[in-house]
């Protein structure tokens, strides 16, 4: 019974601390919205969401999922184990970058070929040159300390959520001032490169751990491959679940309306990223203590579990509906109002979140062949 109501506790202050960091972000994002598109045209939305794109399938079909070995290994974790997994993390991240870099040869290629319609995001000069500095920014990212997924593990959220907020701070103020200079995709590209620095920087800084060097143990690299390899199948199918519209869209829209669908996603997504936020701290580690349980309880308090999401997507989606015009209307200029029309009809996806929260429950329990299924499902 005390085990419980500590696990309780843990989850009340997860979600309270989830609950800030999300609030502060999304008013973040408003200012930085607000601002950024009386700085910017849509057009350069439009180049940068296919940046952005490309960062997210090149994440994704590679996620051997390092946090998620972590936050499910039996036992202690020792320091060869966290060396271990920082390694494989920065190999990944060279790797990636290479490719990044063999993607946009390929664009500069198609460009000088004119295959892409004259009005495309990909007939951008530029996009050549910021899916190659998009390696750099993968590179940086794949150094941060694993010592902070110790920290979630033990639900010790407090330092992880003051991460999360230095970095979206400085981060927008670093893309403001960058966006008043330079009036061009290079202001995103590089604030996005700087919340990664951040980031890495602080989750060395506040967190003490074993000083990170390159090893590969045998058996730590064993359970990181042997899971990983479930992983990678799910997140691939996350990938073209989450990206495959705007992979389609990009060849065929018009690079000021890819612009417009890419801000009513981020209107849709604040919603999904703070239910997801929430499943992505908590999710886990819940499901991993309930896996204890009988089938009969860990299916009861799955259900309660995912109550809460499911009355957030329900009240969220119909709220959009309604209010979409009038956000627009209030944060954009008279530029980008065909957003409304968009966020109409891409909030539906919202009522999708509870069900997905299966997936949680699966990779707790380390039934990954049935979380790789639900993702193609889905």
């Amino acid at each position: 019974m005390a085990q419980e109501s500590s696990l309780r506790a843990k989850i009340f202050a997860g979600a309270q601390l989830t609950t800030l960091s999300f609030v502060l972000r999304t008013a973040l994002r408003l200012i930085s919205t607000v601002i950024l598109t009386r700085l910017l045209a849509p057009e350069i939305y439009g180049v940068f969401a296919l940046v952005l794109m490309y960062h997210y399938i090149l994440e994704m079909f590679s996620d051997l999922g390092i946090r998620s070995v972590i936050l499910t290994k039996e036992g202690e974790i020792d320091d060869n184990f966290l060396c271990t997994c920082w390694t494989i993390a920065l190999l990944r991240g060279f790797i990636l970058a290479v490719v990044a870099c063999a993607i946009a040869a390929i664009v500069f290629g198609l460009q000088n070929l004119e295959v892409f319609a004259a009005d495309s995001p990909y007939t951008a000069p530029v996009l050549p040159w910021a899916l190659a500095a998009l390696g750099a920014t993968i590179i940086i990212s794949g150094t941060v300390s694993p010592v902070i997924y110790v920290q979630e593990r033990d639900m010790v959220f407090g330092k992880v959520t003051l991460i999360e907020i230095v970095t979206n701070v400085l981060g927008l103020i670093a893309t403001i001032a960058l966006a008043y200079y330079l009036r061009s995709v290079w202001a995103l590209v590089l604030g996005d490169t700087l919340r990664a620095v951040i980031r890495v920087v602080l989750s060395f800084v506040l967190f003490s751990g074993p000083k990170m060097r390159l090893m590969l143990d045998r058996a730590a690299s064993g359970i990181v491959i042997n899971r990983g390899k479930w992983i990678v199948g799910h997140s691939v199918l996350s990938a073209l679940m989450g990206a495959g519209d705007r992979l389609v869209l990009g060849f065929v829209m018009p690079s000021s309306t890819f612009g417009y669908y890419f801000i009513a996603r981020q209107l849709v997504d604040m919603v999904q990223t703070f239910l997801g936020a929430i499943d992505t701290q908590l999710g886990l580690q819940v499901f991993t203590h309930l896996h204890q349980s009988t089938t009969e309880k860990f299916r009861r308090n799955y259900y309660r579990y995912r109550l809460f999401f499911d009355a957030i997507a329900g009240l969220s989606t119909g709220g959009l509906i309604v209010l979409a015009p009038l956000i627009v209307g209030i944060l954009f200029d008279d530029r980008y109002q065909e957003v409304a029309e968009i966020t109409q009809i891409l909030v539906w996806a919202i009522l999708l979140i509870g069900p997905m929260l299966l997936r949680s429950a699966f990779n707790a329990v380390r039934r990954f062949k049935e979380m790789t299924m639900l993702s193609l499902v889905s």
